[in-house]
């Protein structure tokens, strides 16, 4: 599985036109370690539902991200719409990388045959994404992806990308940002952003957007390494400002050994790992010891992109 993070990195504290950081339009000090630990791929299978949801009302886990276009969105549609203060918001989607699990658009293939393959799937990479699929047809897919969500009654609280597939042209970047202010909506960014030439682009940015200081997800070495010793050595070493947490939560089950098949990487083993340390007393003691405070995308879109 490919995530290619164009977009993400580490960064400052983001200051608006008053001079208040993130901290403070929230209520806190300006400099507190927020955190957002924010599980990906809801939606994918049943595996990756059960336990995200687990983690998220049992452990520390305080958001969620849905993927509209995949097998079991039904399932965590409902639990969202029974579920309404939870902190769920859209993993926009416009890739299916898995060798034999796929997915396609929730749009008419017959208006967006640039995100499809020759079998009616969407592209495996971002590279091929970014070769073949026109702005307007993203544009489109993404719109109809919200609009499905809000149809089934899921109370969105932001916006993110799965393999960070709108960074992969600056037309896709623009559509994504678009929509968040459409829907009044956070979307996932960080300042790497305001350095683009992208006069379009930077003219959708405004003292209600949202960034990040610091977007933090483990990579292949992190994994050979340990997934404990890597989200230990995160929590304790985690820098004032506004963080977001990246992490893929399943069982390792028959189920997402299937989906997974092939792939060395984020794959079944890698998900179980993220559960186990997630749920584990050991998390929770961490955050407490280091001072860490939880925040949610449901603060920022109230307190912060949905002002006036």
């Amino acid at each position: 599985m490919r995530l290619v993070l164009v977009f993400f990195f580490l960064g400052n504290l983001f200051t608006c036109g008053q001079g208040k950081t993130i901290a403070e339009k929230l209520g806190y000090r300006a400099d507190a370690k927020l955190l957002i630990i924010h599980a990906d791929d809801l939606g994918v299978s049943h595996s990756e539902n059960m336990a995200s949801i687990y983690a998220m009302e049992n452990g520390p886990v305080n958001s969620g991200s849905i993927m509209v276009p995949c097998p079991w969105f039904p399932e965590i549609a409902d639990y969202a719409k029974k579920n309404q203060t939870l902190d769920l918001g859209l993993h926009l989607t416009l890739t299916s990388e898995w060798d034999f699990y796929k997915w396609g658009p929730v749009s008419s293939r017959d208006a967006v045959t640039s995100l499809v393959n020759s079998k009616g799937y969407f592209f495996s990479s971002v590279d091929s994404l970014s070769m073949f699929a026109k702005p307007l047809e993203v544009e489109l897919e993404l719109r109809n992806q919200i609009s499905k969500a809000k149809k089934t009654g899921i109370d969105i609280t932001h916006l993110d990308t799965h393999m960070a597939a709108v960074t992969g042209r600056p037309e896709y970047t623009e559509a994504y940002i678009r929509l968040g202010r459409e829907f009044k909506l956070p979307v996932l960014l960080d300042k790497r952003i305001l350095t683009e030439t992208n006069e379009e682009l930077k003219s959708l940015l405004d003292d209600n957007t949202v960034m990040m200081d610091f977007i933090h997800m483990a990579s292949p070495a992190d994994y050979e390494n340990g997934m404990k010793e890597y989200y230990s050595s995160l929590l304790r070493k985690l820098e004032p400002g506004l963080n977001c947490l990246l992490i893929h939560l399943a069982y390792d089950n028959y189920e997402m050994k299937g989906v997974t098949i092939n792939h060395t990487y984020y794959a079944s083993d890698w998900r179980q790992a993220d559960f186990d340390f997630f749920t584990s007393k050991e998390c929770i003691e961490i955050i407490r010891q280091e001072g860490i405070v939880l925040v949610s995308w449901r603060e920022l879109r109230d307190k912060i992109t949905r002002t006036e």
